[in-house]
């Protein structure tokens, strides 16, 4: 996996080759899940590592966060891949379907990612409130906006990974848009 663009948002204390190490495990558990599970349409290694490195990219232009709040966690992405290049912060992964928790919490414990915690719940039954709040394809942007606005800390921000830009913010959101490739990373800080 090929890290070297993100590498220097990657904290310089850190070891890249234990992070690509885990990236890479992480990898190999997700394709052998998929082929019983189904968590993802990526099929190939490559296309676990494509989401991997989307995943990462906003690394770039990340502001600094101690508690991020992962809506919808899925098969990981972007949080378990934001988790294992930035291990002093912690990570909610909300998860309501069985399956996918159950794969979360085997892939937390497989590579010993004590900063992450696994909720088997909606966002709606969480009420924990975190300074990022991230989200990947769940659901449409103003709806989100609307149930997690009680778990975003003041000042805090959303970044939410789109495939376009289809919703109109209410005004008192100051976004930003960042894109790479086919992906629109969507940046809003919360009400001040």
């Amino acid at each position: 996996m090929n890290l070297s663009t993100l590498a220097p948002y990657i904290d310089k204390n850190l070891d890249l080759q234990t992070i690509k190490q885990n990236l890479n495990l992480y990898t190999t558990i997700l394709l052998e899940w998929n082929q019983t599970h189904n968590l993802t349409g990526a099929q190939s290694a490559q296309d676990i590592q494509k989401n991997i490195i989307d995943s990462l990219y906003p690394l770039c232009f990340l502001r600094d966060f101690e508690l991020c709040l992962d809506v919808g966690s899925g098969a990981g992405f972007p949080a378990i891949a934001l988790a294992i290049a930035k291990p002093k912060q912690e990570f909610i992964l909300s998860e309501p379907r069985a399956k996918r928790a159950a794969f979360l919490l085997f892939v937390k414990q497989k590579l010993k990612l004590h900063n992450i915690h696994i909720e088997k719940k909606s966002i709606q039954e969480i009420h924990t409130k975190a300074d990022l709040i991230t989200s990947r394809a769940v659901m449409p942007t103003s709806k989100l906006l609307h149930l997690c606005s009680k778990n975003l800390t003041h000042n805090g921000y959303y970044l939410l990974y789109k495939g376009e830009l289809s919703a109109t913010l209410p005004n008192n959101l100051k976004s930003q848009i960042f894109k790479r490739d086919e992906r629109i990373y969507l940046y809003i800080k919360g009400e001040i």
